[in-house]
């Protein structure tokens, strides 16, 4: 089944070594709008299909739980950083996102806005690239890049608020771009998507040759998406739009709820038949590269828990009401790993140490090798962010163990866009246009997939918290507790904070190069 995969794949990892090395990186300088493409970049259709590669790369990036990661889930109420009491993982830039404490100097910002304007740089360039080369035919490659591009615009307008728009392959630095509103990059977004979804084929139309690449669907989902939360971007709701995207998504029957939900992240999942778009990890093949989701979470225990080649770094968790929002019933809860004697999800075996470290990391207990113990590994509630024994907090393994993992990099492919996303979508316009009743039985879809109750009737809070359940941990957070007014409010480890803080400030690096550039309100 990966042969024909990796063949995309190798394309594409190797490739995008080529195009990163000949293009260079970006700064938040005049040139975080646009990286340099020789002329004479593309001669074929080969060199046509390696230019994209360096721009789907940057999406991998988003979700592999650096800056960009971090950025959209810290300041969400599902992801959360326990500071340990030797000092591991006690890092202002966690804190400051979890307690809504950030500002304009903040590192993890500043990274997103880089990665993000590069990725628009290096699409921009690319398309200039692809109209001066002559070559026939470039219409599909050429819409993926405006797709692309609209898609990091996307994060950016959520993000940021009032960014530029700026399609320019190269930036004068005598005359820096300048800020458009929010509604105004809400309008390009749509328009550039509207521009390059005939020329995108549909995932009906293609096999397994394009996974992992911009379809038709892909766009429906992402304008679905944008019109979901237009309110917020521009202070008009479009629920008949977010509906009318959605129904497209659907009515393609390009896709369907997989059977078993955590078969969406398992280690081998590509082209299975809920991923509609998402970043694609290889590091098993020169030049991929891999995500380190199940290392960053797992607790510390040396010694080969769970059978991998690497000591967990205990890093990322949950807050108790996260994992409290689910059913015992509910197939989903199986997780988390909870309070008390911690359990290995291959065998449902304890996991059994040689004694408890609060202050580094435990050893896996070996039978005739070990010198003390066994004891159980308790999992034990944190009391905060700062200054937590090892064992403190409720952790995640959503993403499946890959038993071929490259050191701590991961070969399962992320969505940014699910089929149950869809769905869940298409019932939230209905509720909020006053069609309860369809938009139950949509719900109900999602939920009995996963041996969830059935619900005889859904609010709109019940809609939020099926999202917060079904899409835990996966990017979509931030902007839901957004679009439900509810960002601001308290939560486990974090106060009430002020309504300026549903948008990030520009970062200072950025105004320090571009002075037209004008701060969000609340950061002056």
């Amino acid at each position: 089944m990966k042969n024909i995969i990796n063949s995309y794949k190798k394309t594409l990892t190797l490739a995008g070594a080529l195009v990163l090395g000949t293009l260079g990186s970006c700064s938040l300088d005049e040139e975080v709008y646009s990286i340099y493409t020789p002329e004479s970049f593309y001669s074929n259709e080969k060199e046509v299909l390696s230019s994209l590669s360096g721009v789907y790369r940057n999406f991998a990036q988003i979700t592999g739980m650096g800056a960009e990661y971090r950025t959209l889930e810290l300041s969400a109420d599902q992801v959360v950083v326990h500071g340990k009491i030797q000092g591991w993982w006690a890092n202002n830039d966690f804190e400051q996102l979890m307690e809504h404490k950030w500002d304009a100097s903040h590192a993890y910002i500043a990274g997103t806005w880089n990665t993000l304007f590069g990725t628009v740089g290096q699409a921009n360039a690319l398309i200039d690239a692809l109209d001066a080369s002559g070559l026939e035919g470039i219409e599909g490659p050429r819409a993926e890049l405006q797709a692309l591009r609209a898609f990091a615009y996307f994060y950016l307008v959520d993000l940021y608020g009032n960014v530029p728009i700026f399609t320019a392959p190269k930036v004068d630095p005598l005359d820096l771009p300048t800020q458009n509103t929010r509604a105004e990059v809400v309008d390009f977004i749509i328009a550039e998507l509207e521009t390059a979804l005939p020329n995108l084929p549909s995932q009906t139309e293609v096999g397994s040759e394009y996974y992992g690449r911009f379809t038709r669907e892909a766009g429906y989902t992402l304008l679905a998406t944008l019109y979901l939360n237009a309110e917020v971007y521009t202070g008009t709701a479009q629920w008949d739009k977010a509906l009318e995207y959605a129904d497209m998504v659907i009515n393609s029957g390009a896709y369907q709820l997989l059977p078993d939900y955590f078969d969406n992240f398992v280690h081998d999942n590509e082209e299975n038949a809920e991923f509609i778009f998402g970043g694609i990890y290889t590091p098993n093949i020169p030049g991929g590269i891999g995500h380190p989701l199940v290392q960053k979470v797992l607790p510390g225990i040396s010694g080969g828990l769970f059978g991998l080649p690497y000591t967990p770094q205990n890093g990322f968790g949950t807050r108790p009401s996260v994992y409290e929002i689910y059913e015992d019933r509910d197939d989903r809860k199986s997780m988390f790993l909870a309070y008390g004697p911690m359990k290995d999800p291959r065998t449902g075996e304890v996991v059994m140490v040689e004694r408890i470290v609060p202050d580094n990391n435990s050893n896996l207990y070996r039978e005739g090798a070990s010198s003390e113990g066994p004891v159980p590994y308790e999992i034990i509630p944190a009391t905060g962010i700062r200054n937590q024994p090892m064992n403190a907090g409720i952790k995640w393994i959503k993403w499946g163990l890959d038993p071929n993992t490259n050191g701590g990099n991961a070969s399962n492919d992320i969505a940014f866009f699910r089929y149950a996303d869809v769905l869940l979508i298409k019932a939230e316009a209905l509720a909020r246009m006053g069609n309860f009743g369809e938009a139950t039985a949509l719900v109900n879809q999602v939920r009995q997939r996963s041996n969830a109750s059935t619900l005889s009737t859904i609010t709109l809070e019940d809609i939020l918290d099926e999202r917060g359940r079904e899409l835990a941990f996966e990017l979509a957070r931030r902007r839901d507790l957004i679009r439900f007014g509810k960002f601001n409010e308290a939560w486990e480890f974090k106060e009430a904070s002020e309504p300026f803080r549903t948008l990030y400030p520009i970062p200072s690096t950025a105004i320090d190069a571009n002075p037209n550039l004008q701060q969000n309100p609340g950061y002056q």
